[in-house]
């Protein structure tokens, strides 16, 4: 038996004839099939060969997967994700035993899956739809990162459409930009984490999310460098969390930075480099101007700006 992705709780793996008892139990619960849009098996040979016939792992490389237990093997539900076969999107879905409901598992698998259509299967988007009214599963989506894109029609019924991608940029308020600053910007370093501006109207925060977690964040301030010239805004505090270090995080924040910026009139971007950032914001299109300067305790720095509009 092949593990798929696991964590200390619970592992997931392929789905086999021998689960037919379980798939007939769950689709024969109407609690379950509330909010599913399925219909009960006729019987446990349906079941079977419902498993029997499942094309996905072959035609795409993954599908659903039974969630099991870590600590006795006890099948719980399944999780996983689809692709359309009409569309190409690759959404995520999960069921579960009532008696495992409210527990944390359908979360922990979700995101075990999402992490592996990200890092493993390198897809660029996840979705997921559910009806309406289903609170519960629609907290497990937002617990995993997904966010609201917008109502449909599923089934005849009114449901809401979810999508996440491999990293989602937004903006952020600036406490929340804190905790990465200082892990990564000012480790013992006996320097500030809140930058003065932070709290001025015009400014912008964004952060960098991974499966609901903040893995990247940086700030865009009203702010005027001599060196330079135009409507100018100042680039500070970008940090990206070690895990997540040369994965293009910052490259997409400047580039959703952008965007906004050019939508306020903005003309030129500018920062305070540090020596060993240089070379990323080169590679930005960003240009060195004026000589090195000393900030005490981070060490060399340099002016470098970028022409947006």
């Amino acid at each position: 038996m092949e593990k798929i992705v696991q964590n200390d709780a619970i592992y997931l793996r392929k789905l086999s004839i021998s689960d037919g008892k379980y798939f007939f139990e769950l689709n024969n619960d109407p609690k379950v099939l509330k909010f599913t849009g399925d219909f009960p098996f006729f019987d446990l040979d349906a079941a079977k060969l419902f498993l029997s016939d499942y094309s996905n792992y072959k035609r795409d490389g993954y599908g659903r997967w039974a969630v099991c237990l870590q600590k006795n093997d006890e099948f719980i539900g399944w999780c996983g994700l689809r692709k359309s076969q009409e569309s190409g999107l690759v959404d995520i879905g999960f069921r579960f035993y009532t008696s495992y409901w409210g527990k944390g598992y359908a979360t922990m698998a979700a995101r075990l899956c999402i992490n592996y259509g990200f890092e493993t299967l390198e897809l660029s988007q996840i979705v997921a739809n559910t009806y309406i009214e289903n609170l519960a599963s629609i907290r497990v989506l937002e617990k995993c990162g997904l966010a609201f894109n917008k109502n449909i029609m599923y089934d005849g019924r009114e449901a809401v459409f979810y999508t996440i991608d491999k990293i989602m940029v937004k903006e952020i308020g600036a406490e929340e930009t804190f905790p990465l600053r200082a892990s990564i910007l000012r480790n013992n370093i006996p320097l500030p984490i809140s930058f003065e501006g932070d709290n001025t109207p015009t400014t912008i925060h964004l952060g960098a999310y991974s499966v609901g977690e903040l893995v990247g964040v940086c700030s865009f301030m009203k702010s005027i460098s001599p060196l330079v010239q135009g409507n100018q805004y100042q680039l500070r505090g970008m940090a990206t969390s070690e895990d997540f270090q040369g994965k293009g995080i910052g490259k997409l924040m400047l580039i959703t930075a952008i965007d906004m910026l050019k939508n306020r009139g903005v003309t030129t971007l500018w920062c305070k480099a540090r020596e060993i950032a240089v070379a990323f914001y080169k590679k930005q299109g960003f240009k060195i101007i004026g000589n090195p300067f000393e900030i005490k305790y981070i060490g060399s720095h340099y002016i470098m700006f970028k022409k947006i509009k």
